[in-house]
């Protein structure tokens, strides 16, 4: 497993798009939170402080992540089926002829990668978003920023194991990304427009793996820790299928 994470770990630093988008990943997130933190902040420092407190000023901060997440999907899809698009898959499976150690491999590295970008975006988005808002202080170090911070990076490695496990069931990057991006960027904004569907619409993955970093709850809306089992059962079952299509396919 070692050997098998050393060769995921050289393939994805030994192409440049990595590096650029886990970078817009992290600018995207922060800079986007910061912008709506400034855009608002003059409302946000008119209110009172039980006004302020429902305003939910961390999760204000984190709003860059919805458009974020875009970077990391691409990444991970790229990562995971530029592999059978260009043929490469048959080289991996000779070096590393367990295709349970193979996925294993490859979807614990996009994982640690996306964590990393989530964690670094996180604190930059709650650290510069909430100082933003607030004039000054910043909310990075109170209870609700950390775990603010925490869900940020957990839903960012859920989301990159996801979209790679995606992939590789698929085995084409055009096709996955044709299914994720409708997915969480038009799926559950349709849903959420009729109200007998909007229920539906917080099961998706984007709408429940959002809420790992949201503060407060609006109506109606899944708690936290349900909105992050909701999106690791979505992940588990993309892993299940992605590993049955690499098992009972030929490459």
């Amino acid at each position: 497993m070692r050997d098998a994470l050393a060769g995921e770990w050289l393939k994805l630093r030994s192409v440049s798009s990595t590096y650029w988008l886990a970078a817009t990943a992290v600018l995207t997130t922060t800079l986007l939170g910061i912008l709506v933190c400034a855009l608002l902040g003059s409302d946000y420092r008119g209110l009172d402080a039980e006004q302020q407190e429902a305003f939910d000023p961390v999760g204000l901060s984190c709003t860059g992540v919805q458009f974020g997440q875009l970077a990391i999907v691409i990444l991970a899809v790229r990562a995971a089926g530029s592999e059978f698009t260009t043929g490469l898959i048959r080289i991996s499976l000779a070096a590393v002829p367990d295709r349970r150690t193979f996925l294993t491999a490859k979807l614990i590295t996009l994982a640690l990668v996306g964590l990393g970008c989530g964690l670094l975006s996180g604190m930059l988005s709650v650290a510069l978003g909430t100082a933003t808002l607030t004039h000054g202080s910043t909310l990075l170090l109170t209870p609700e920023g950390i775990r603010s911070c925490l869900g940020n990076a957990a839903y960012f490695a859920l989301l990159a194991a996801f979209s790679a496990a995606v992939a590789i069931m698929v085995r084409r990057t055009l096709t996955a990304l044709g299914i994720l991006l409708p997915l969480f960027f038009v799926l559950s904004g349709t849903l959420g427009v009729s109200d007998r569907l909007r229920p539906y619409s917080r099961l998706l993955p984007d709408r429940a793996g959002l809420r790992l970093m949201q503060i407060h709850q609006e109506s109606g809306d899944l708690p936290p820790m349900a909105g992050g089992l909701v999106m690791l059962l979505w992940t588990a079952a993309a892993i299940v299928l992605g590993w049955w299509s690499l098992r009972t396919k030929n490459v």
